[in-house]
């Protein structure tokens, strides 16, 4: 494996620091390769290097969501060199989240990851790696409950969201 902020302690002791008191054994790490993708980029791919599919791995167990009678699994990956657009945000700063695979929301991209915020919006209203694991991990929570709470009152039938919601899409220039 390449050296990239996933592999570096410099980066991973601090950001991971309070998700590791909080949740204990619940909280999973792992560090990957996704082989698929390395063939595939050598078979005629474009060549991104051998760090292209690098990736770090949490895996919070048993997250509470409030509402919310089944406890949940929560996977964040974060990639040396994401294979989706970051939109100008270091890949750091815009990792994939998934739970509850399936669900209907109307806050979730292409890849059944959640939706937690616009990588359009001010720097204030956004996520940043610099805010640690435990404070993605708590958005997530959040954003779960939001989903369930717009299932339960309507979802595509006039559901309601909420908090404030960013628009989808590019915006226009």
């Amino acid at each position: 494996m390449s050296d990239w902020y996933g592999t570096r302690p410099s980066w991973r002791v601090p950001f991971e620091a309070a998700a590791r008191r909080k949740f204990g054994t619940d909280l999973q790490t792992s560090q990957e390769q996704d082989l698929h993708s390395l063939r595939r980029h050598r078979r005629g791919g474009r060549d991104d290097g051998p760090d292209h599919a690098e990736r770090l791995v949490f895996v919070v167990r048993n997250l509470e969501v409030d509402g919310r009678p089944a406890l949940v699994d929560v996977v964040i990956r974060f990639w040396a060199r994401p294979h989706y657009d970051t939109f100008g945000l270091a890949p750091e700063d815009f990792p994939r989240v998934h739970a509850e695979p399936g669900r209907l929301s109307p806050h979730r991209h292409r890849d059944d990851a959640l939706c937690l915020w616009s990588p359009f919006d001010p720097p204030e209203l956004r996520w940043h790696h610099s805010h640690g694991l435990l404070d993605l991990v708590e958005i997530t929570r959040r954003h779960l409950f939001l989903e369930r709470y717009w299932r339960m009152t309507g979802a595509r039938n006039g559901g309601v969201w909420l908090l404030p919601d960013a628009p989808h899409g590019i915006p226009a220039a």
